[in-house]
């Protein structure tokens, strides 16, 4: 699983457990402390309260008490309401009896207050002295912790930015755009991985750019002789030799019609001019560029309205066709198409790969050598052109190759 996140997703997940971490630590310290406090001030007020006690045997008058008390930094509260609210909803954090008398210490509002009764006094004190138990040193170690966690996370967001356009860069040459650059100045890591990554794009583009040249001037040099070989071969008076050569001078201008087809579904410039049509006119166009005898193909059509690219859709469906009629037991080829699937169904034997296999430009079968192994490319280059998908399967001794538009 772990594996599967992705690295923004990963450093997101590693700060906020780390912060999260810091929280309760922090929450945890701050508890601690405070019982560590409180258990300080109290021992310190039990010292206080005795100490007060044992003083108030000599019977000191009101001045005598003011001294008693002073030199233990405690004031003497005067307000009898005040006293009288601390003793009613104040908590009692300790109450003792000593052989001198009794005191009691309360808590109201985050103050500790002492309350000594002994033959006639209740003096009820407060400390004078302004104690805390390091709340401000703690705030300033969390917020220095929070900052400083928070500034890696800002710096490493950063860093990882450039692999995030590079990511993006990537993406873009991978549905086809080959013209994007990359340019990044830094010299690490990902500044390398970048700048191999732009010279290896510019390698591809010219390779890209010499093999389409290659194949314009190739395609354009061997059409001329070609043709004059047909028109030749025409005037043979042995007709088996005619026949030969037609069908020789044939096969190489169906191979050289499919490496133009290649190249034009491959090249940069490629445009579906998708149009909303029926697939019955599709169907005829097929029917005219096949060249196979009517009695070869036996159609099953529920007429339907597709967005397609009539020439370029019928290239496609004269591929699967050919392939039917050529491959099959019995040369013969069905088609069933509705608005949901296209099926070309014909006897034989199962594929003996899985159809990524056949849909790589110049795969074939060994025991399949009449073709260039274009043909099923050519279906699914069209197909994914037109946001459909290309499938096969065999049942009951048929091959059926589907396109499926819904």
């Amino acid at each position: 699983m772990i594996r599967n996140i992705s690295i923004s997703a990963f450093i997101n997940t590693i700060f906020i457990l780390a912060l999260i971490a810091i929280s309760i630590t922090f929450a945890i310290f701050i508890k601690l402390d405070k019982q560590r406090y409180n258990i300080t001030m109290q021992k310190k007020y039990e010292l206080v309260s005795e100490s007060v006690i044992k003083s108030l045997e000599s019977n000191p008058s009101k001045s005598g008490i003011k001294i008693i008390i002073d030199q233990f930094k405690v004031k003497q509260l005067e307000d009898d309401d005040l006293k009288l609210t601390i003793i009613n909803d104040g908590k009692p954090t300790l109450i003792r009896k000593t052989l001198f008398g009794m005191y009691r210490i309360f808590s109201l509002d985050d103050t500790l207050y002492i309350y000594v009764q002994k033959d006639g006094y209740n003096l009820m004190l407060q400390d004078t002295q302004n104690y805390s138990y390091n709340l401000l040193i703690i705030s300033l170690a969390i917020t220095l912790s929070l900052g400083i966690l928070l500034s890696l996370y800002y710096i490493l967001k950063r860093k990882l930015k450039p692999l995030r356009v590079l990511n993006n860069e990537i993406k873009k040459f991978s549905n086809g755009d080959l013209n994007i650059k990359i340019k990044f100045n830094s010299s690490d890591e990902i500044g390398t991985i970048a700048r191999n990554f732009d010279e290896a794009i510019t390698h591809i583009n010219n390779q890209t750019k010499s093999k389409e040249l290659f194949m314009r001037n190739m395609m354009h040099e061997l059409k001329t002789p070609i043709t004059k070989a047909m028109f030749i071969a025409e005037t043979l008076e042995d007709e088996k030799k005619k026949e030969i050569l037609q069908r020789a001078f044939h096969r190489m201008d169906d191979i050289i019609k499919e490496l133009a087809m290649v190249e034009k579904l491959t090249s940069n410039n490629t445009f579906v001019y998708k149009e909303f049509t029926s697939f019955f006119k599709i169907y005829t166009k097929t029917i005219e560029i096949t060249m196979i005898n009517a009695d070869k193909i036996t159609s099953k059509i529920n007429d339907f309205k597709l967005n397609a690219d009539t020439a370029m859709f019928s290239v496609a469906l004269k591929n699967l066709i050919d392939n039917a009629v050529k491959f099959s037991a019995n040369k013969h080829a069905t088609i069933n198409a509705n608005k949901r699937r296209i099926d070309v169904i014909s006897e034989g034997e199962p594929l003996k790969y899985d159809l990524e296999y056949y849909t790589e430009p110049f795969s074939q079968e060994e025991k399949r050598s009449d073709g260039f192994g274009l043909g099923l490319y050519i279906v699914k280059t069209i197909a994914n052109l037109h946001d459909y998908k290309l499938i096969y399967s065999h049942n009951k001794g048929k091959n059926m190759f589907t396109i499926l538009i819904d």
